[in-house]
Formats: C-alpha cells, sequence, structure tokens
C-alpha cells in the first residue's frame, strides 16, 4: 500500500511539474506582446508515381506471332516524406519586462531601494524618498 501511495504522489507531482512548465503567458496582460513564427512539420503525403505499362496487342507482325509491344504511362498511387511549413503564435514579454508565472513584470535596471518598480526602468518611491532609484531621502 505504501508503495502504490508513492507511485501516485510521485505521478502528481511529475504532472504538476509538466502543468507549470506549459503555462503560457496571461493573454490579457497588456505587457505580454506576440508575433507569428513558423515551424516545419515531415508529413507522409501520397502523389501519383509515373510508371511505364507495357501490354500487347494483336497487329500484323507474322515474326512476333501476331503480337505487338505496347507502352503507356500509368499512375499508381505512392507516397513519399515532405516538410510542410506550420505557423503558431508566440506570446512573450515585451522589452522591458522578464517572465513570473504568466505574468509580465517591468524590469529596471537599478534596483528600487525604497520603492517599487513600476514600468521599465520606471520606480514608484515611497513617502519621504525620491531618486531614479528612490535610495535619496
Amino acid at each position: 500500500v505504501a508503495y502504490m501511495l508513492f507511485r501516485w504522489i510521485l505521478k502528481g507531482l511529475i504532472l504538476s511539474f509538466l502543468l507549470k512548465t506549459t503555462l503560457s503567458l496571461n493573454p490579457d496582460d497588456p505587457n505580454v506582446c506576440s508575433h507569428w513564427e513558423s515551424y516545419a512539420v515531415t508529413v507522409q503525403e501520397s502523389y501519383a508515381h509515373p510508371f511505364d505499362q507495357i501490354y500487347y496487342t494483336r497487329c500484323t507482325d507474322i515474326l512476333n506471332w501476331f503480337k505487338c509491344t505496347r507502352h503507356r504511362i500509368s499512375y499508381k498511387t505512392a507516397y513519399r516524406r515532405g516538410l510542410r511549413t506550420m505557423y503558431r503564435r508566440r506570446s512573450q514579454c515585451c522589452p522591458g519586462y522578464y517572465e513570473s508565472g504568466d505574468y509580465c513584470i517591468p524590469l529596471c535596471t537599478e534596483e528600487c531601494v525604497h520603492g517599487r518598480c513600476v514600468s521599465p526602468d520606471t520606480c514608484h518611491c515611497e513617502p519621504g524618498w525620491g531618486g531614479t532609484d528612490c535610495s535619496s531621502g
């Protein structure tokens, strides 16, 4: 029983890890930018493959026992691998933001000492503090 419980917990942990790593950015976040990217997919495709079909007809050729050889191009379905270009929309944080969970958080190159970063390189200082990094009292 303990072994089965251990396996069940382990499967749950793996599943939660996989779900966490496949989360996408929140599309309602105004700091999320997106673009189209192309990618190649290998596909199996059918095509009409030509081949020479030989057949015989009656004719006046005595040397060939009144049989003449004829040719015609016929087609049969064949398969080949091919590459198909597909497109998907990719979301990423806009410039000046970094990904945290499923949101894009503003990035300040200097730490906001007595305040918080509210947009790229812009600190909102606590009362009584000022300067670009909220370090001036």
